[in-house]
């Protein structure tokens, strides 16, 4: 049973009882309070953005990530963030972000769809694609401050590298405590059904998209 008004209508919302807008004006009507911003804002967007504001947010996520690949960065992996010797080709990187991204919101929406009738795909696209901005930035990082080395060369240890390596777990840690929220706001679940369906399904994201990589890829 949902312990707070906030969630129920929520729930509503979701199972298209009411429709978005009467939810919000509910929402405002039932507790008041001003906008989450600044670091809350950072840790859970997903009050403000959801459904097909977030998909689009996920595509510009996304296609900056594809772009971050001419700096010489994969994203090869639903977790993964490597450099390259060289640019990646185009249809590699979009295939990897059609691993990491849309095959991942499938899963997380179909073990939803399991546990409860009525749940939307587009709320799941949309919050999965948009918890990918920190590997964004980690992709970033990565392609600006790793230093080229030649095929083969063991990596040294320079100070590029390692401020690289900070921003990479920091940055981690920020996608999956986003990815977190996303499952939980998406999903309605709580519980063990949501911490060990997470788990899970971050596992199974991962591991589907190393050997679609490696078979397609």
């Amino acid at each position: 049973m949902r312990s707070t008004p906030d969630e129920r209508v929520r729930a509503l919302v979701r199972d298209n009882v009411i429709k978005p807008a009467e939810g919000e004006r509910l929402l405002a009507t039932m507790s008041p309070r001003p906008a989450r911003s600044g670091w809350r804002l950072a840790l859970d967007p997903f009050e403000r953005f959801g459904g097909g504001v977030a998909a689009a947010a996920g595509l510009a996520v996304a296609a900056l990530s594809v772009a971050i690949t001419r700096l010489g960065v994969r994203f090869d992996g639903f977790l993964d963030v490597h450099a390259t010797p060289a640019a990646v080709p185009l249809g590699t990187a979009l295939l990897e972000q059609a691993l990491a991204w849309p095959l991942p919101a499938l899963l997380f929406w179909a073990y939803a769809r399991l546990l409860r009738r009525r749940v939307r795909i587009i709320d799941f696209v949309g919050v999965t694609g948009l918890s990918r901005a920190p590997l964004l930035l980690a992709g970033l990082a990565l392609g600006l401050l790793a230093p080229e080395a030649p095929v083969g060369a063991v990596p040294r240890l320079t100070p590029g590298l390692a401020a690289f390596a900070v921003a990479a777990m920091l940055c981690l840690v920020w996608f999956l405590a986003l990815l977190y929220q996303a499952f939980k706001n998406a999903s309605g679940l709580r519980g063990a059904a949501l911490i060990a369906g997470f788990i899970g399904l971050v596992t199974a994201s991962e591991i589907l998209s190393k050997v679609a990589l490696a078979h397609l890829g």
